[in-house]
């Protein structure tokens, strides 16, 4: 009876594009991606886990001195200077809250794997870096003069989910939503 299942399973999901997760270890830049900004999160001031950030204002002031850090910051990005070309890559991994970060990594899970398996691991690491990168560049061009700093990886994010659409255009993608009803 299983066997049958399992069976009909696979020959539907091969039908709706192939658009199917075999193992886990066929993604290993997605789960890279995922542990690294994970653990930089939970190490950063922005996760609020390490007593010795402090608590309060002291907090308030390490979290904005991390995002300037390691964020982009618009008006300073389009300087002389050469570090600040880096800012970009470095903010691709740096999150501002717990749900910036679960629903960066969540949506990256879901989608990443299959996208990776599909486009390759080089060109799938090529891909979501560059296109967060460039993401990230963008927003700072349309805003040069702000001073507010910029992380996360939502563009780089976003990007896997277009490739996504268009490598599986048939997939259906089932979610849960808050009241338990199962939508495609």
């Amino acid at each position: 009876m299983i066997r049958n299942w399992n069976t009909a399973v696979r020959r539907t999901v091969g039908r709706l594009g192939g658009a199917r997760r075999t193992d886990r270890r066929t993604a290993p830049v997605t789960y890279t991606l995922i542990t690294m900004c994970c653990l930089l999160f939970l190490v950063s001031p922005a996760a609020g886990l390490n007593p010795a950030y402090g608590t309060g204002e002291e907090l308030l002031a390490a979290q904005r001195a991390y995002f300037r850090r390691w964020g982009v910051v618009p008006a300073e990005l389009f300087e002389d200077s050469p570090g600040s070309a880096l800012t970009p890559a470095t903010a691709l991994f740096v999150h501002g809250s717990w749900v910036h970060l679960l629903g960066n990594m969540l949506f990256l899970y879901v989608f990443g794997a299959m996208t990776e398996e599909r486009m390759g691991r080089l060109q799938f690491a090529l891909f979501y870096l560059g296109c967060g990168y460039l993401a990230l560049l963008g927003y700072a061009g349309a805003n040069a003069h702000s001073q507010q700093s910029l992380v996360g990886a939502s563009g780089a994010i976003s990007a896997v989910l277009g490739a996504f659409l268009f490598l599986f255009p048939r997939a259906r993608v089932t979610s849960l939503l808050p009241f338990l009803f199962f939508l495609p």
